[in-house]
C-alpha cells in the first residue's frame, strides 16, 4: 500500500557552525519567511562571501516556489542553528532547536537546504525526529574549480606554516636538508646527492616504522642498552661499508665465495668484518648484562648464555667463511660445530647453578 502524500512541510536551513548567529546576534530558531529574510539580508550585509547566505536565501526561494504552486496543504520555513565549535555541541542544539519548532506544529516531512557537506551532516538527526522528503544542495554559479581549489591551497598552506605539528616537517624537513646541501657542497661535493638521498632515505624508514618511537622508549627503560644500540648500529654500517667495498673490488664472483670474502674483509690490524659483526651483537648484551648486575647484584643467566654462543658463533662462521673461499676445511667446521654445542650446553647447565649461588642471601 502506497504511503499517504504528506500535506504538512516543513523547508529547513541549517547553519551548523552557527556563522549567522556569531555574526549577527539573531537568535535561532527562525520561523517564517519574513524573520528568515530580514536575518539573511543582515548576514549578507556583514558577511556577503559567505555561503551560509545563499543557503538561506535558497531556502526562502523554495518556501515561495512551494507556496506558489500549492502542491501541499501547510508549509513553513526555518531556520536552526549549532555551535562555533561544531561536533557535538552544534549536534545538540540543533536537536533542540528542531524539537521547539515540532512543540509548536507537526509536519510530515522535512526538506532539507544545505550549502554544503557539512551541513549534511546533520541529516541522521534530522531523520531521527522527521521523514527528510529531499536536501536541496545550494551551488553558487562561479569558477568554483580554480576559485575553491585556490582557497583551499591558501588554507592548507597557512596551517602547514602556522601550525606547529604541520610546520616542523614544511619547513624543518627542507630547512635541514637545505643545510646538509651547502654543508657537503663545501667538503664533498662529489657526494653531495648520494649522502642527502641516504638522509632523506634514512629519515623515511625512522619515521615510517616510528623507530624513533621505540628508541625513545629504550631510551626511557634502559639509557646504557640505549647507547650500546647506537654504538652496535654504527659499527655495523662500517662492516658493511667494509665488506661492500672489498666484494666490489672482485670481478664475476659466485654469491657463496662472495658472502665469504664479505665476512673474512679486513679493516686493518686483522680486524674482520666478522669480528665488527660479532662486537656489535656482543655490546647490547653487555649493556643488558652489566645493568643486570648494578640493579640486582647478579648477573644475567640469559646473557651469559648469549654471550657464549656468540663467541663460538664467531669461530664457527669464521671456518665456514674460509671454506666458502677454498681456504677452509671441512672437519674444521664440523670441529667448532660439536664443541660449540657442547660448550653451550655446558653453560646452560651450570650458569643457572651459579647464578642461584652469586644472589645475595635474604637477611
Amino acid at each position: 500500500m502506497a504511503k499517504p502524500r504528506p500535506k504538512s512541510i516543513l523547508v529547513l536551513c541549517v547553519d551548523r557552525d552557527n556563522d549567522i548567529g556569531e555574526v549577527t546576534g539573531i537568535s535561532t530558531p527562525l520561523i517564517g519567511e519574513n524573520r528568515i529574510r530580514q536575518a539573511a539580508m543582515e548576514f549578507a550585509s556583514r558577511r556577503p562571501e559567505d555561503s551560509d547566505v545563499n543557503a538561506v536565501f535558497a531556502a526562502v526561494k523554495l518556501y515561495s516556489d512551494l507556496m506558489t504552486r500549492k502542491e501541499f496543504e501547510n508549509i513553513d520555513v526555518a531556520l536552526v542553528a549549532g555551535h562555533k565549535e561544531e561536533g557535538v555541541k552544534a549536534d545538540v542544539r540543533i536537536l533542540e532547536e528542531l524539537d521547539t519548532i515540532l512543540s509548536e506544529r507537526k509536519y510530515d516531512g522535512v526538506i532539507l537546504v544545505s550549502d554544503g557537506p557539512t551541513d549534511e551532516l546533520v541529516l541522521p538527526l534530522i531523520q531521527s525526529k522527521l521523514p527528510v522528503l529531499s536536501v536541496q544542495r545550494v551551488v553558487v554559479q562561479q569558477s568554483r574549480g580554480v576559485e575553491e581549489s585556490f582557497l583551499l591551497l591558501l588554507r592548507y598552506a597557512k596551517r602547514l606554516f602556522e601550525e606547529e605539528k604541520y610546520k616542523k616537517y614544511a619547513l624543518g624537513v627542507p630547512g635541514a636538508l637545505l643545510t646538509l646541501y651547502i654543508f657537503l657542497s663545501f667538503t664533498i661535493p662529489g657526494f653531495v646527492w648520494p649522502l642527502i638521498l641516504l638522509a632523506l632515505g634514512v629519515t623515511m624508514l625512522v619515521k615510517g616504522f616510528s623507530l624513533d618511537e621505540s628508541m625513545m622508549k629504550v631510551y626511557r627503560s634502559s639509557p646504557m642498552l640505549f647507547t650500546a644500540l647506537i654504538a652496535s648500529a654504527m659499527i655495523v654500517a662500517l662492516a658493511f661499508a667494509t665488506g661492500f667495498s672489498s666484494v666490489n673490488s672482485l670481478n664475476n664472483v659466485e654469491l657463496f665465495k662472495a658472502t665469504g670474502y664479505f665476512l673474512l674483509a679486513s679493516l686493518g690490524d686483522q680486524v674482520l668484518v666478522l669480528d665488527l659483526l660479532f662486537i656489535a651483537f656482543l655490546l647490547p648484551l653487555a649493556a643488558q648484562a652489566t645493568e643486570a648486575v648494578l640493579g640486582t647484584g647478579h648477573f644475567s643467566t640469559r646473557e651469559a648464555v648469549a654471550v657464549i654462543l656468540l663467541v663460538f658463533l664467531r669461530q664457527v662462521l669464521l671456518e665456514y667463511a674460509k671454506l666458502l673461499v677454498g681456504a677452509g676445511s671441512i672437519f674444521t667446521l664440523l670441529l667448532w660445530v660439536i664443541v660449540s654445542i657442547l660448550a653451550l650446553a655446558i653453560a646452560a647447565a651450570l650458569l643457572p647453578i651459579l647464578a642461584r649461588h652469586a644472589k645475595p642471601s635474604p637477611k
